[in-house]
């Protein structure tokens, strides 16, 4: 009983070792607006997929907006996006949008005028070096 105890505990801490630790990732709101951030693995300026409330399921948009929102001159953490960095290291795109636009906007105006106010490209080491935080907008 013993021996399969340290056996279950050998094998659990080299589990847990070889996990990467949940990491947070910091958005820092600068602005005078509220933004919404859209992440994907390539360019939002080429992407003709985006959340919009006329396409997306009523709960499904509130919910994410829940995650993916940031008021004016405020920060947040969102921890599961550090560990998404670490599972798809080579580039991650984040899309910045006034949150206002989404609600205003029809879609069809959405779709033409793409109200995208900042792309950020960013890599595992980009992140890693920036601490794990991204400001907007950004000091360029």
């Amino acid at each position: 009983m013993k021996k399969n105890i340290c056996f279950e505990l050998i094998i659990s801490a080299l589990y847990l070792s070889s996990c990467t630790p949940q990491q947070r990732f910091t958005i820092v709101n600068n602005s005078d607006e509220e933004i919404m951030v859209k992440r994907d693995g390539r360019s939002i300026l080429r992407d003709s997929i985006i959340i919009h409330p006329d396409k997306t399921p009523k709960d499904e948009y509130k919910e994410i907006l829940w995650d993916t929102r940031i008021k004016p001159h405020s920060s947040r953490d969102i921890e599961h996006w550090g560990n998404w960095m670490y599972d798809y290291p080579d580039t991650t795109f984040l899309g910045i949008f006034n949150t206002i636009d989404l609600d205003t906007m029809t879609l069809e105006e959405f779709k033409s005028k793409f109200p995208i106010k900042h792309e950020f490209k960013v890599t595992l080491q980009d992140m890693i070096d920036r601490d794990w935080t991204l400001v907007y907008p950004p000091n360029e």
